[in-house]
């Protein structure tokens, strides 16, 4: 039976107006209710009621977000207790009940291994930066290092989705839009 006909034989002429009348009243019903206007005007600089949101001091935000650039491990997250364990297994407790991606499925050991490069601590906070970013170590005072991220993903895809949105999967506001709205677009 061709699925093309068989549809044609549901949709009968009551049923079409059914619908029709259906999405009308729909319609109709939008109409009625925006003339309530059961939304809140804004306050002074947006926000919503009851809830303190104050005029926007930063003009300008740069936000970099380099996906496929050098691990943080590489750049400002020093290990150094792992120049002492080199070569050892990962311990079990590390890892604990976490899947392994299909590029690590096929290990039979999980050594670790320290970043190869040198680290020095910079700047009056004593931040770790190693010796790929020369001029970032100049500025650490002025840069905003956040250690506290985690995700549950195993792959890179979904932990940036998670690090931009809050959540793994797509669909959330991403932080382009919450800065776009703490600064009083």
């Amino acid at each position: 039976m061709n699925p093309v006909d068989d549809r044609k034989q549901q949709l009968t002429r009551r049923s079409f107006l059914s619908l029709s009348s259906t999405c009308l009243g729909a319609a109709a019903l939008n109409s009625l209710l925006a003339q309530d206007s059961f939304a809140q005007t804004g306050q002074a600089f947006g926000g919503l009621s009851g809830l303190p949101h104050f005029a926007p001091k930063a003009k300008r935000v740069i936000y970099l977000f380099q996906s496929g650039g050098p691990s943080q491990h590489e750049l400002w997250d020093y290990k150094p207790k792992l120049k002492d364990l080199v070569g050892e297994e990962l311990p079990p407790s590390v890892r604990g009940n976490q899947r392994v991606t299909a590029m690590t499925s096929g290990q039979l050991s999980f050594p670790l291994v320290p970043s190869v490069y040198e680290f020095a601590q910079h700047g009056q906070s004593g931040a770790w930066v190693s010796e790929l970013m020369p001029h970032t170590a100049k500025i650490v005072d002025d840069l905003a290092f956040i250690k506290t991220m985690h995700t549950e993903a195993i792959n890179h895809d979904p932990g940036i989705t998670f690090f931009q949105t809050g959540a793994q999967l797509a669909g959330r506001p991403s932080i382009g839009a919450w800065l776009d709205y703490g600064l009083g677009a």
